[in-house]
């Protein structure tokens, strides 16, 4: 067989099977983008096997032989969800075909390096560390402060000293260790604290912009040593105490810590786990020295009491600790469910077209239906549920039935796709091939002309976020998928770079309850 002037159809088995040969030049060829990490280069593919797709990146970005044996993968068309490449009867015209690369360190962002985000106007890099009792939120803080910094793409992890003891010294640990008279204790606690203090000033001499130092730091000697250490480096600190007088809120968290930390993994018995505890907290109250606003008036701090309900701010100065103080202020403990859906089935589903304001479909407002008689079976009308939608007819119209108060967002609209609004993916890649390869290689920063980029969706989702934070009332939100997946992605703490590809399911109700130490997800199929 002439493979210059033939192919192969269907399979072969020992080399025996009889084989179908068709010319080159009668295949029909397909428009296909390969990408590699950032670049997108367009093909016209005529070819039928695993191999020439493998070859046609080996031309097109002279990729090493190592490199040429990674997985491939595409998105299916129907579903969006992403999975590995193994047959090429798989390939449909204008689909993406993307070399998956293993995962690198997951703080290796480098997005504030081109300067957009809250990290532009940060100059310096920043600690916020950490100050308190056991049982008063810290670490409840701590990864909201993170989520949200990470959800508006400031590169930020959290250097928890109690997880650094956990792996090194096991979680077995009773209160008799955290005795301030325990010298030998002592030693081992202050070793640990200093070896999470290295690890987070290496991170942040590397990729690192925002660390979060977790620790009692209930000592004005063991704040100073964060303050020294991180001095030297240029590094700026911002201490956050958090300060909790209400006894059912001290109690709820006494309770998670029981039953969700990781800090009593050891304990067979919850009681017992919980007596431990609160002789724990006794020893450190015995020491506790709170910030002073006199004697540490030259320091920057922020004092949280009953988490948000005061705040007393001292000395700040920097962008984005200003974000993080009013985003902070908005936070509460008390646990209640939000939903989350996207608008039933409109025209423009059925034709798979960007953007406008089409009307549902019959499937559409069968589901509209479904709604209201799910939210009346499962949300009374005591809870105060307030539903919100976007300001378009078909998310308005989703919730249209439902017999509770609504509210019409325009935050809540779905991205503008700009110059491409109402066109389908195959007329963008057709008419705009330049505009289809470049959000393929970049989907989360991707902008469409005279339209958005995800970015730019999550930055006017931030008063949507304070809100949501900011409510004790359960709240369901009428969107769009875009929209969804960058709230889905704030609350279950998605990596910047995969919010893009949140899957978010049509006619689907997704139920997010935070709570202090985990967030609880439920997805409801119903239709």
């Amino acid at each position: 067989m002439e493979q210059a002037t033939a192919a192969v159809g269907g399979s072969v088995v020992d080399g025996m099977q009889a084989l179908e040969l068709v010319p080159v030049a009668e295949r029909p060829s397909v428009h296909l983008f390969l990408k590699v990490r950032d670049v997108v280069k367009k093909i016209d593919w005529n070819g039928t096997s695993m191999h020439e797709i493998r070859d046609a990146f080996k031309r097109l970005f002279s990729m090493s032989a190592a490199e040429l044996r990674l997985p491939l993968y595409i998105m299916h068309k129907e579903t969006k969800i992403f999975f590995e490449l193994e047959d090429v009867d798989d390939l449909y015209p204008n689909c993406i075909v993307d070399v998956h690369f293993p995962r690198k360190h997951e703080a290796t962002l480098d997005v504030a390096d081109i300067g957009f985000g809250y990290y532009a106007f940060q100059k310096q890099k920043l600690v916020f560390c950490m100050v308190g009792l056991p049982a008063r939120g810290k670490s409840y803080i701590a990864k909201k402060i993170c989520r949200y910094l990470k959800w508006n793409n400031v590169p930020t992890r959290i250097f928890n000293v109690g997880a650094y003891r956990r792996t090194r010294l096991g979680s077995h640990h009773t209160n008799e260790f955290f005795d301030h008279t325990n010298e030998a204790g002592m030693r081992q606690r202050r070793h640990i604290a200093i070896a999470a203090l290295d690890d987070m000033l290496q991170w942040l001499s590397l990729e690192g912009k925002v660390a979060i130092y977790d620790a009692t730091n209930t000592t004005r000697e063991r704040r100073n040593m964060v303050l020294r250490r991180c001095s030297a480096e240029g590094v700026q600190v911002v201490f956050v105490e958090a300060i909790c007088n209400d006894a059912a809120a001290v109690e709820s968290y006494i309770s998670d810590i029981r039953t969700a930390s990781p800090e009593y993994t050891g304990f067979t018995n919850a009681d017992e786990a919980e007596r431990d505890f609160r002789v724990r907290i006794a020893h450190y109250e015995r020491f506790y020295e709170p910030i002073d606003p006199v004697t540490d008036a030259a320091l920057s701090w922020v004092r949280l009491v009953d988490v948000g309900q005061q705040v007393l701010v001292n000395n700040i100065e920097s962008y984005v600790t200003s974000r993080v103080i009013h985003f902070l202020m908005n936070l509460h403990t008390n646990p209640r469910p939000i939903w989350l859906t996207r608008h039933g089935q409109s025209e423009f589903n059925l034709e798979e077209r960007l953007g406008g304001d089409p009307p549902l479909t019959p499937k559409g407002e069968e589901f509209a239906h479904m709604l209201a008689d799910w939210v009346q079976a499962n949300i009374k009308g005591t809870d105060g549920l307030t539903v919100w939608t976007s300001s378009l007819q078909r998310t308005r119209n989703t919730a249209l039935y439902i017999n509770h108060p609504k509210l019409a967002l325009r935050s809540l609209d779905e991205i503008d796709a700009g110059m491409c609004d109402s066109l389908t993916y195959d007329e963008v890649a057709e008419r705009h091939p330049d505009e289809f390869a470049a959000r393929a290689a970049d989907k989360l920063r991707y902008r469409y002309p005279g339209g958005e980029s995800y970015i730019d969706i999550i930055s006017r989702l931030e008063p949507v976020i304070f809100e949501l934070e900011r409510q004790r009332q359960p709240i369901l939100v009428v969107s769009h998928q875009a929209i969804l997946r960058a709230l889905v992605a704030y609350f279950l703490d998605v990596q910047p770079e995969e919010i893009p590809f949140v899957h978010i399911d049509i006619h689907t109700i997704y139920e997010i309850t935070p709570r202090a130490y985990l967030t609880e997800k439920k997805v409801t199929k119903l239709l």
